[in-house]
């Protein structure tokens, strides 16, 4: 399917949908303050049944305290309506078909006498709906002053590892979202990516489990939707907030917004400048013939990383039912580095045979810039329309000069250099990307209990990714390529990756005699064609090591087609008020990355080299899950069983060579993953609360490697904790612990990380600022170790990034609207959720 076809199906899509087919009825009222008549803001509106006052449906009132429900429910119902400051208020009303309008509602504020005690309960951490667990996370104080990526590790079910990768439940191949869009251009490079997001900017992450078919099939592990922060409030508003971090870390940065009439308009903008430090120890034995017997080697790193980050964009409301948005942003990043390297060659008694030091002084720029347009259209009669676009450029420019000095030692222990061996280096590394997202959904109601959501989505990619590797004796000399094994260091590869995607889902929802929703479902179907072509200058595979006679091909070009189709269904049970069984499945594809496909040599360090598979084929994995949720006052428990099979798996092999080993890729693979996780939720009173979060999973992997069999299995557990306490009148204080049990691979195992986090915050100024102070893994425990055997070669690595660092961070709001519209409860705390703390 071309790309012009893909725009036809679009428009007509659109045109089809246009039809309204039934419709919901709708309640809708204006909240008043009943001393000020103001409007009251985000106050929850809710719709009960008569008999036994269960929950039907609700939502929140806008800026004009204006609130809209829609329910498939008609008759007598109650009306609750309520907001921190004022007094509850339920009414009886009477709904009919179609539109029930109840004019202006006014709500008393409390008369509580508080007095100097300072309101400080903390919301909710989390909540749960069909398909995904939402977490608040505008409160984490443990990762204030931090990045998207230290937010992350904090919250259960989440992983982080040693370089950079993101699992959850221990299943990697996460795919993440900013916003609802992908957040990158490479999922290959999300580390960096979410590194440029402070912590500060993201109000809310959705953790998506077990994906519908309303989502891309990509991610077999999940998806991660990171929900920045957005007002919509009326008049000035914003914020500013300052951090300064041990070891050179500081953050700045402004969110803006300015709302009038129908207009919406934001700006937000952060600087941070991060200094950070690596340590990695690698130690390699082998028996092998014609290799080193032993390989020590370590290197130390320090990164400086700066970057800006300007998002900007408007809104207009063109009626009550419809509204369009434009946005754009900027992402300018740099890094420089410096690491110095030491490999030693030791013969059998653990003797020095020879030694290479090596210098890297590394200097790194990209710039990523992003725009999109989207319409929305909701009649708030169940039929939504979504139209969206989006285009995004990267490019980046990488060079990295090396210093390599070569000794050997005698017998008595002592080192010389060996002048002639002396090499001077230089390793670029350009890329650039293009992406383009065409996406339009679509939901309707079909009579009073049914529900379908349609959409189509296009989303096209462009990588092209290049090396160029020269060395010398002396300074004065030209650079000569470097060739290995016959084979050069220099390459360049290209990948188009094309995915034109279509869904269906279906949702029910069936009342029984007392009118309460006990039992529903959702189901879906996802179709998927996929398009990739790539290019490869000099095509290189695992063989040529130790193969003088490998020759590579050389200009060749690869394209692959496939269509698939992704189900997926979710059945809910409601036990009884506050207790609910759900269970779900959906089918998921892994297709590979770029960096997992480029058949590019790294030259970093020419003892573990790194090689990509251009010919790696899609993975695909049969996701279950059985989720049970009951709550009570002050206690909720939420537990899931889940299995996860893949077939044609993707994974990471280590291959021995004389030099060291390579890290290659392979579809060898066949995984299941089976597990159960169970997360508590406990609140003593408005100021103590805690979360306890615990992962039990059986992983196996087993599959052949050019003629050899491996299989490998193990249980493993996680573990976290998150408490709240409120000390009145003081502070607020967070205290996060963490416990990553071992983690099964092909060849061997990660070994356990154990870390804890604890954060301080205080309002000040009048509630308009807050000062917090945390300290990131306070007892230095996080760190990696990887230890793989395939018999032959046994390899252990260590490895330590700086992850200890106390922050202190400050915050100032502004809302020049509340001059005119006061709305403080009586112990002169503002009612939004930001005022709180």
């Amino acid at each position: 399917m071309d790309l012009k076809r893909a725009t036809v199906l679009f428009i007509s899509f659109l045109l089809f949908n246009q039809i309204t087919i039934f419709s919901q009825n709708r309640v809708i009222g204006y909240i008043k303050d009943a001393q000020a008549g103001s409007a009251v803001e985000f106050a929850q509106a809710a719709l009960m049944q008569p008999s036994d006052s269960s929950l039907i449906t609700g939502g929140l009132s806008d800026a004009r305290g204006r609130f809209e429900i829609q329910t498939s429910n008609s008759g007598e119902l109650i009306l609750r309506l309520s907001y921190i400051g004022y007094e509850e208020l339920y009414q009886t009303i009477e709904v009919s078909s179609g539109t029930n309008r109840l004019g202006e509602i006014n709500l008393a504020p409390a008369v509580t006498e508080l007095g100097e005690v300072q309101i400080t309960a903390a919301a909710a951490l989390f909540r749960s709906e069909a398909d995904r667990r939402i977490y608040n996370v505008e409160n984490i104080t443990i990762a204030e002053g931090g990045t998207a990526v230290q937010l992350l590790e904090t919250l259960p079910s989440i992983q982080v590892d040693e370089e950079g990768s993101i699992s959850m439940r221990g299943s990697g191949n996460i795919l993440i979202y900013i916003n609802g869009r992908p957040t990158n251009l490479s999922s290959d490079d999300t580390e960096s990516i979410l590194e440029q997001f402070p912590a500060n900017a993201i109000k809310e992450v959705e953790l998506i489990t077990n994906p519908s078919a309303r989502y891309d099939a990509e991610g077999v592990g999940g998806i991660i939707n990171i929900i920045l922060r957005e007002q919509r409030l009326q008049g000035m508003n914003g914020q500013f907030n300052l951090s300064l971090g041990t070891g050179n870390k500081y953050t700045a940065g402004t969110n803006l917004n300015m709302r009038q009439n129908r207009w919406n308009h934001f700006l937000s903008y952060s600087y941070q400048y991060r200094e950070l430090w690596e340590e990695n120890d690698t130690w390699r034995e082998t028996s092998l013939p014609g290799y080193s017997p032993i390989v020590d080697q370590d290197y130390y790193t320090e990164n400086f990383n700066h970057s800006h980050l300007v998002r900007v964009g408007t809104e207009y409301e063109i009626n009550d039912n419809s509204s369009v948005r434009a946005y754009s942003s900027i992402n300018a990043r740099g890094r420089d580095r410096e690491r110095i390297y030491n490999i030693r060659n030791l013969s059998a008694p653990n003797m020095l045979d020879s030694m290479y030091t090596r210098l890297l002084e590394e200097d790194q720029s990209r710039v990523n810039y992003e725009f999109g347009a989207g319409y929305n259209f909701n009649n708030g009669n169940g039929q939504i329309l979504n139209l969206n676009a989006s285009a995004a450029w990267d490019s980046q420019d990488r060079i990295e000069y090396f210093t390599q000095n070569y000794f050997i030692g005698d017998l008595g222990g002592e080192i010389s250099e060996v002048p002639e061996k002396f090499e001077d280096q230089f390793y670029e590394r350009p890329l650039t990307s293009r992406m383009m997202v065409f996406e339009a959904d679509y939901e309707q109601n079909i009579g009073s209990a049914l529900k379908m959501e349609t959409g189509l989505k296009a989303t096209l990619r462009n990588d092209d990714r290049s090396q160029s590797f020269g060395w010398r004796h002396e300074v004065s000399e030209p650079y000569q390529e470097r060739i290995l094994n016959g084979i050069p260091v220099n390459n360049q590869f290209i990948r188009d990756e094309n995915i034109y995607g279509a869904f269906l889902i279906l949702s029910n929802n069936n009342n029984n005699e007392n009118g309460t929703n006990r039992f529903s479902y959702m189901a879906g179907l996802r179709a998927e064609l996929s398009e990739i072509k790539t290019f490869q200058e000099s095509g290189l595979r695992s063989g040529f090591l130790n193969d003088d006679t490998f020759i590579p091909a050389v200009d060749t070009s690869t394209t692959n087609h496939y269509f698939d189709l992704f189900p997926s269904i979710f059945l809910s049970y409601e036990i009884s008020p506050n207790q609910d069984i759900q269970a779900n499945y959906s089918r998921r594809i892994r297709r590979p990355g770029v960096g997992a496909m480029m058949p590019f040599l790294n030259a970093q360090d020419f003892y573990n080299l790194r090689l990509g598979n251009p010919y790696l084929e899609a993975a695909y994995t049969n996701n279950y899950e059985l989720n049970y949720i009951r709550a009570w006052e002050r206690y909720m428990v939420t537990g899931s069983i889940f299995h996860r099979h893949t077939t044609n798996g993707i994974t990471r092999l280590f291959v021995p060579f004389e030099q060291g080993t390579m890290v290659t890729w392979t579809n060898a693979a066949t995984t299941n993953s089976t597990g159960f996780e169970l997360i508590n939720y406990f609140t003593l009173n408005s100021n103590f609360d805690a979360t306890l979060t615990g992962n039990y999973f059986y992983s196996m992997v087993e599959g052949q490697l050019e003629g050899s069999e491996y299989k490998n299995e193990s249980y493993s557990w996680n573990l976290n904790l998150l408490t709240n306490m409120n000390i009145p009148g003081w502070f607020r204080t967070q205290l996060s612990t963490s416990y990553w049990g071992p983690r099964v691979i092909p060849q061997g195992e990660i070994k356990p990380v154990f870390s804890m986090n604890i954060g301080l915050r205080r309002n000040v100024l009048n509630n308009q600022g807050t000062i917090s102070l945390n300290v990131s893994d306070v007892f230095n425990s996080r760190r990696f170790t990887l230890e793989t055997n395939d018999g032959n070669v046994y390899q252990k690595r260590d490895f330590t990034r700086e992850s200890q660092v106390a922050t202190i961070s400050f915050t100032w709001r502004f809302r020049n609207f509340r001059e005119q519209q006061e709305r403080t409860g009586p112990n002169g705390i503002d009612g939004d959720i930001d005022g709180l703390f």
